[in-house]
């Protein structure tokens, strides 16, 4: 692919692309919806990131922000619940698939993948930024995983990653309850919490991410990232560590419920289950790909079920967070039929 001119600035383009100088650089350009990610956001990423894999011309990836607020605040799960209600379930299902298949890729990519996370980095933007090899963050970087809160699960690949969080002093010890404390209610996470749990690798100044994304474009990834790294402040969670292993450390998502009960109050009950039994299993898994194949299976399954309409109707849709959820506790959930979901895999597509 040769040289090409980002589109300005006003475009009705949500992934703006150029190569220069031999960096692919891609660019969020949704501001005024933090980037939330369209499923032609997930293909246009997708192809690029594709036609850009054996492209001589492409050293490295840079993904950046149009938006000073935020990376990306998640995937645009109103588009996912508007098909469902219309009775396109297998269409919605599809959406999850690219963006899957998206997050595969950057995970596999043979080149270096620097992803500036600026700001808000939820969800789906997650799934964009720490499956790659060059994970950058800020002093005002906010990163979490909401989905039970709207009916749905901690997924794009966080089944992997979240069970092997873990902090500095203990990098050979998976931190499990830790993963389930992000993933069950949603926790925020300030950047420097990031790198100590081995979610982001650098961090930088707030005010340094438009030089350091011209650094990279110029010098390179290392140089760049060695310049203008600085030392992140100690991490808020790894001084609660042993508090939280106490709560989320129980063999049963009852019980941690119970120790828990502020952290998870308001969320699915069935999300929750959902979750809590995910990670289980990511925990054994050998690969961020079979990860997210039993991922698709459980979205196609987790889509067609109440509490994810109804969940993104009481939070993004109405947003009067009083959802009415299908069970009123965890132990009212039918957690068998869970687990032979997740007995399933869907292959993710090319």
């Amino acid at each position: 692919m040769t040289d090409t001119a980002a589109a300005p600035a006003d475009t009705d383009q949500h992934v703006l692309a150029e190569v220069r100088n031999g960096t692919g650089h891609l660019v969020l350009n949704r501001p005024r919806q933090l980037n939330a990610l369209t499923a032609q956001m997930y293909r246009d990423l997708k192809n690029a990131l594709d036609a850009w894999r054996d492209d001589d011309a492409v050293r490295h990836i840079l993904v950046t922000s149009a938006s000073p607020r935020a990376w990306c605040a998640g995937g645009d799960i109103r588009q996912v619940r508007d098909a469902v209600r219309d009775g396109q379930v297998a269409a919605a299902t599809q959406v999850f698939a690219v963006e899957y298949a998206l997050d595969c890729l950057i995970a596999d990519y043979p080149k270096p993948y620097v992803a500036l996370m600026n700001g808000i980095c939820m969800g789906g933007g997650m799934g964009i930024s720490v499956h790659g090899s060059h994970r950058v963050v800020g002093r005002s970087t906010v990163m979490a995983m909401p989905e039970t809160r709207i009916g749905f699960f901690t997924d794009i690949g966080a089944s992997w990653f979240l069970p092997r969080v873990s902090r500095p002093d203990r990098r050979q010890e998976p931190g499990l309850a830790v993963g389930r404390w992000l993933a069950l209610g949603g926790q925020r996470i300030t950047g420097a919490d990031a790198v100590a749990l081995g979610l982001a690798d650098v961090l930088v100044a707030d005010e340094d991410f438009p030089a350091l994304a011209a650094a990279v474009v110029e010098e390179g990834p290392a140089d760049a990232l060695a310049r203008f790294a600085r030392e992140p402040e100690p991490s808020p969670v790894v001084t609660r560590w042993e508090q939280i292993e106490d709560r989320y450390g129980a063999p049963t998502l009852e019980e941690i419920a119970a120790a828990a009960p502020e952290d998870l109050a308001g969320m699915s009950p069935s999300s929750l289950v959902r979750t809590f039994e995910l990670l289980e299993r990511g925990a054994a898994d050998d690969g961020v790909r079979s990860c997210l194949e039993r991922e698709l299976r459980l979205a196609a399954d987790t889509i067609a079920r109440p509490d994810f309409a109804e969940g993104v109707r009481a939070v993004l849709v109405d947003k009067d967070n009083t959802p009415a959820w299908e069970h009123a506790s965890v132990a009212d959930v039918d957690v068998e039929a869970v687990r032979a979901v997740l007995d399933e895999k869907l292959p993710l597509p090319l």
